[in-house]
């Protein structure tokens, strides 16, 4: 791999997250042959995973790089428990306005904030209920987080389980951002934990 390509893929995240994980006493796996780098992090609710995720996709002719940042958890499948969370932009106020409706949780700011879909509406409005949770997603939310079915065709890579991940676009290499973003993770986790979900 060329060196500004290699920059481009893991710039100097590495040793960003290698402090992290101890930090946050998680187990840091460096990358090697065939392996990505991956930080692995203690929680009451179940390990969150923190790893870089680089996705080809087609920009004309040519096959482009997209990395992002993921952190993830298992949830067990529950399909009424499925959501999803991200920054309104001018599209979803156009969506809006041509009548697709969001959940919400009868929080203005809140609302005018953030898109929020889900299966079950209720569960959703509960989950956002916490206000010091819509206080962090306010203050520090970025990309977008869902709790999804990781069913691809008719092959389920783990049955019984669902991802909850959070998604942020390119590699997070400053601490203070990946702590925010962790900590913002951990108390979605947490909340979902409180609900059932």
């Amino acid at each position: 791999m060329g060196k500004r390509l290699n920059h481009l893929l893991q710039g100097s995240s590495l040793s960003t997250w290698e402090a992290f994980a101890a930090e946050v006493q998680g187990t840091w796996s460096a990358p090697s042959l065939g392996h990505e780098a991956r930080l692995v992090i203690p929680h009451a609710h179940g390990p969150i995973v923190l790893e870089r995720d680089v996705t080809m996709i087609m920009a004309g002719n040519v096959m482009i790089p997209v990395v992002s940042t993921i952190f993830s958890a298992p949830r067990p499948t529950n399909p009424a428990h499925r959501f999803s969370v991200s920054r309104a932009n001018f599209a979803t106020s156009v969506a809006e306005w041509f009548g697709r409706l969001d959940i919400h949780v009868d929080d203005p700011v809140f609302d005018d904030a953030f898109v929020l879909k889900g299966d079950t509406p209720d569960f959703v409005r509960t989950l956002f209920r916490d206000a010091p949770l819509r206080e962090r997603y306010r203050a520090d939310f970025e990309g977008s987080i869902a709790l999804k079915d990781d069913q691809a065709f008719s092959t389920d890579p783990t049955p019984g389980i669902d991802p909850l991940e959070l998604t942020v676009s390119g590699l997070i290499e400053d601490a203070s951002r990946l702590r925010r973003m962790y900590e913002l993770f951990a108390a979605t986790l947490t909340r979902l934990d409180e609900i059932g979900g």
